[in-house]
């Protein structure tokens, strides 16, 4: 029946079957142990991998939960001192403490993640896996918290409510930025959905999932809930008390386990400890602004050689300004390494700061406050006439200048109205707002700002002008009578008030009674292109080079050069012989002429900064070299039998009986030689006060200037301060006394 034909037809369970199938039929147990077989792989796979990740892995994890992060910090650096003469700071830099507190340390309520992330690192990887201890130590961070807090408010002495106020301020603060950052990724969230969406619904159910196909091939997974926000400043260290005191540094540094969360971070803060002293000459420095930083980058592209930063302060006026590269410091630079929490693990100094470097100043600091002193006390207080008790206008402002005649080195150099730098270091607006609304302008540096004409005192260069000419005999006597030509015209100052002239004068005694006919007269003789060139080698119209920033030229009247016709001239040169018309001078450049003619004809540059210090100059704020020792140039062609001729009229302005000086500046301790100014200015307004001279007499040794504006005339306004001001040099040891023989008959 092997031959027998199955029929296709055929039903049953032999029918259409495979021998494999029908195996399985017959044997149930294989099925199971296949199945089984398949789910015991998976298990397998899928622990081998947990094992993997588990014993291999660990560390890259724990790599990652230990990763850190470097940031640069900069180290504060100190500018260089101003120091007067004698050793007194004038401007320095001081450090200010700053205590400085970790955000997730103050904020209140505590943050989950942070507390758990804190507990979790105090424990070992055994322990982390025990909620308890995990509960435990999340406790015992809450409890140091307000240990903390307790501790500060007692070493800081302030309390408990004014530091939670403080914590207070600064967690608005960054909750603030918080919310901004927050919703500008909000809205970029919102902008990334619109742009997922598909332009168009589709038509059919094939283009429906043609298109599901090729977004899930080419589109990047978004996520679907938007991971939780952390701004930098939730993980920075935030400032809590802006200047603590240095045990109170000592303390935390000391035990940073009773302080965590704490860092004490050190500025710097430019102080003035003299206060009111020489303002305009110590300067002051200000902060610098995000466009001056940004055009110092592009000029120096590979690098700011002095690093300035926004915020930084930078010399505004006086020596601040002048010596900005010289007393600037370059800040260091410090790495430092942040866990992931933003707590420092470790810091590194990459550079060390620089200090600036000192300036020792020639200034006397013990005259430069008496000068001041006198200055307060006329600016201030109603003052008599000495000679008629007539009470004398009140000045607008005032001058006191003192110089080494054979160095150029400033003494005193006191401008008043003033005012208090100490004021000025934390930008006060209101304090601004008084200082610029003062009509007085205590910011003004009359010394070598205000150019004003010099009236009588001009009378010294005038002199030069007409010995150095030839042309006139100085023993030869001219007889004044009160006026040149017109009697309403070019007159002497008391035959206008009193009706009376000098009578027959030499040169001396017209320098010694400032007889304005003589000059008048010897001007018309010569010209004014004598006088102009004398004024011009005498540096009349161009700055004396002080080491003062904005320093004056002055006005020296142009068209009386020696190329200049006499006839076109006439006027302003009798002007200019006496003073007044077109010419102003700086009391700086007056200063600088009378020690011309006290040291025999040299020419100094007046300085500031002693060269003999300990730190010499290299470069000034414009990059140009400062010479080292104090420069003095001879004046070219002029004889010393001129000079003597002036130094004798000089004398005899405070030492002859009839001479402008003699009444309010004569001494008995030392011979003062001088001239006195009355600097008409017209529009009915009180005339400036001027007195200029040296001392002594016979040996000088100091060049000065007074300057009272609107205050009258010089010798009876100025000439009762300019002796006073010698007064004070006595007193401080820069003059000796020498006592003064009997007036002069004359």
């Amino acid at each position: 029946m092997r031959n027998r034909a199955d029929n296709p037809y055929r039903t049953g369970d032999a029918a259409g079957r495979s021998y494999a199938d029908s195996r399985i039929d017959r044997h149930p147990a294989l099925r199971i142990w296949g199945l089984f077989g398949i789910f015991l792989v998976a298990v397998l796979t899928i622990a081998s991998r947990m094992a993997y990740v588990q014993y291999s892995l660990s560390d890259r994890f724990a790599a990652e939960l230990d990763r850190t992060v470097e940031r640069l910090e900069p180290i504060p650096s100190h500018n260089g001192r101003i120091i007067a003469a004698d050793g007194e700071v004038l401007a320095e830099d001081r450090e200010i403490y700053g205590l400085k507190v970790h955000y997730r340390w103050l904020e209140e309520p505590v943050d989950p993640a942070w507390l758990k992330g804190q507990a979790l690192a105090r424990l070992d990887r055994q322990a982390r896996r025990d909620a308890q201890r995990v509960a435990r130590e999340q406790q015992r961070v809450v409890e140091m918290r307000a240990e903390l807090w307790s501790r500060l408010a007692s070493l800081l002495r302030l309390d408990l409510k004014d530091l939670v106020a403080r914590r207070r301020e600064i967690q608005q603060r960054v909750e603030h930025i918080y919310q901004g950052v927050e919703q500008r990724r909000s809205e970029k969230w919102d902008d990334s959905l619109k742009q997922a969406a598909p332009d168009a619904s589709p038509k059919t159910t094939w283009e429906a999932g043609w298109r599901a196909v090729v977004a899930a091939l080419t589109t990047p997974p978004v996520r679907e809930a938007v991971e939780p926000l952390v701004i930098r400043e939730q993980l920075d260290y935030h400032l809590l008390v802006s200047d603590v005191s240095l045990e109170t540094r000592v303390e935390i540094e000391s035990h940073l386990e009773l302080y965590p969360g704490t860092r004490i971070g050190v500025t710097t803060r430019r102080v003035y400890p003299q206060g009111d002293v020489a303002p305009h000459l110590v300067g002051y420095r200000t902060p610098i602004d995000e466009g001056l930083v940004k055009g110092r980058r592009q000029q120096f592209p590979q690098g700011d050689p002095l690093d300035y930063q926004a915020g930084d302060r930078v010399g505004k006026m006086g020596l601040e300004r002048y010596y900005e590269r010289h007393l600037r410091g370059l800040r260091g630079m410090r790495k430092l390494v942040l866990d992931r929490r933003g707590e420092v693990l470790r810091s590194e100094v990459v550079r060390e700061p620089r200090f600036g470097q000192d300036l020792v100043l020639s200034l006397s600091l013990p005259l430069q406050r008496s000068a001041e002193e006198l200055l307060d006390d006329v600016l201030k207080n109603e003052h008599a006439d000495e000679t008629n008790g007539k009470p004398l206008p009140s000045p607008a402002g005032g001058v006191l200048v003192a110089i080494d005649a054979r160095t150029g080195a400033v003494l005193a150099a006191a401008s008043a109205p003033r005012f208090d730098l100490r004021l000025l270091v934390e930008r006060d607006p209101t304090v601004w707002k008084q200082i610029l609304a003062d009509p007085r302008k205590p910011l003004f540096h009359r010394a070598t700002e205000m150019a004003l004409p010099p009236g009588s005192i001009f009378k010294v260069l005038s002199a030069v002008a007409f010995l150095e000419s030839g042309r006139l005999d100085p023993g030869r006597e001219f007889q004044c009578q009160g006026y040149l030509d017109d009697p309403d015209h070019y007159r002497c100052l008391i035959y206008r008030n009193f009706g009376v002239s000098h009578g027959a004068i030499n040169l001396v005694d017209a320098l010694a009674r400032s007889c304005n006919v003589y000059f008048f007269a010897a001007a018309r003789r010569i010209g004014g292109g004598p006088i102009f060139d004398w004024a011009a080698r005498f540096g009349f119209g161009q700055p004396t080079g002080i080491d003062l920033p904005g320093e004056r030229s002055g006005t020296l009247p142009a068209g009386l050069s020696s190329r200049a016709s006499r006839d076109s001239s006439r006027n302003q040169a009798l002007q200019l012989s006496i003073g007044q018309g077109k010419l102003t001078v700086t009391p700086l450049q007056i200063a600088r002429l009378m020690a011309a003619v006290a040291n025999g004809g040299n020419l100094v540059v007046p300085r500031l900064v002693d060269s003999a210090g300990p730190t010499l100059i290299d470069e000034t704020e414009s990059g140009d070299a400062v010479a080292g020792p104090f420069d003095a140039r001879p004046i070219p062609e002029l004889s010393s039998r001129t000079l003597e001729w002036v130094r004798l009229g000089l004398a005899h302005v405070v030492s002859d009986r009839q001479g402008t000086g003699y009444k309010t500046v004569r001494l008995n301790e030392v011979a003062i030689a001088g001239k006195t100014g009355t600097a008409e200015q017209g529009g009915q307004k009180p005339d400036h006060a001027w007195f200029a001279g040296y001392v002594p007499a016979d040996k000088p040794k100091i060049a000065f200037v007074v300057v009272l504006e609107s205050a009258g005339s010089g010798g009876h306004a100025a000439g009762p301060v300019a002796r006073r001001f010698v007064q004070a040099m006595l007193a401080h040891g820069l003059l000796e006394h020498r006592p003064v023989p009997g007036p002069s008959a004359n």
